[in-house]
């Protein structure tokens, strides 16, 4: 089977509520569904995302790691780095989603631009009603996740570090070239802000 150009990697934890809209959008992208895996790494749910997703995998859309232990979201985040099969890879939270041109825009990026070893994307502050509340710039506010990677890249410089529970993004960005990271002015991402993500328990 021919590898896939682009690896999805989706980190859960108890949000079996939310994780088939994340699903469904990354399924409805304007991508040629061959072009693209999507693994989501599971961390030791105890509600039911594993039920949530069951679909999904059945119709093998997804692709499922179980961890044996919560790892929190750096040893996830790694988990799925080292099942990935793509030339490019980028995180997408279970709680959020994504616009259909996401995926294709930020592969031609990288594609077409070798200078480049990432791209990131503006996103929609998005509430839990799915009504736009701001458009966020990457490089003002930057998340952990929408950030597309050189998979190579990621292997040099030693991938997400699996001790890391929280701020993984912060020292896998400290481990990077941010000059190489090219911002792409356009909303993209959907960032879900409903008070119980991992983003806002760390605040």
């Amino acid at each position: 089977m021919r590898a896939p150009e682009i690896s999805v990697v989706v980190t859960n934890y108890n949000y079996g509520k939310y994780i088939r809209r994340c699903l469904r959008s990354l399924l409805s992208q304007d991508l040629d569904r061959g072009r693209y895996e999507i693994i989501v790494v599971d961390d030791k749910s105890t509600d039911d995302s594993l039920q949530a997703i069951q679909a999904f995998v059945d119709a093998g859309d997804v692709k499922v790691v179980v961890n044996k232990r919560n790892l929190g979201v750096g040893g996830s985040a790694r988990v799925g780095v080292d099942h990935s099969r793509g030339k490019y890879l980028v995180r997408v939270d279970s709680d959020d989603y994504v616009q259909p041109a996401f995926l294709s825009m930020l592969c031609n990026v990288l594609k077409f631009c070798p200078q480049y070893i990432g791209v990131s994307c503006d996103y929609f502050l998005t509430d839990n009603e799915e009504r736009i509340v701001s458009v966020q710039s990457f490089k003002d506010n930057g998340l952990a996740c929408g950030l597309m990677l050189r998979t190579s890249v990621l292997e040099i410089v030693g991938s997400y570090n699996k001790k890391k529970k929280v701020f993984e993004d912060k020292d896998l960005f400290d481990r990077l070239d941010r000059r190489k990271i090219f911002n792409l002015p356009v909303p993209l991402y959907n960032y879900v802000k409903h008070g119980a993500s991992l983003t806002d328990k760390r605040r």
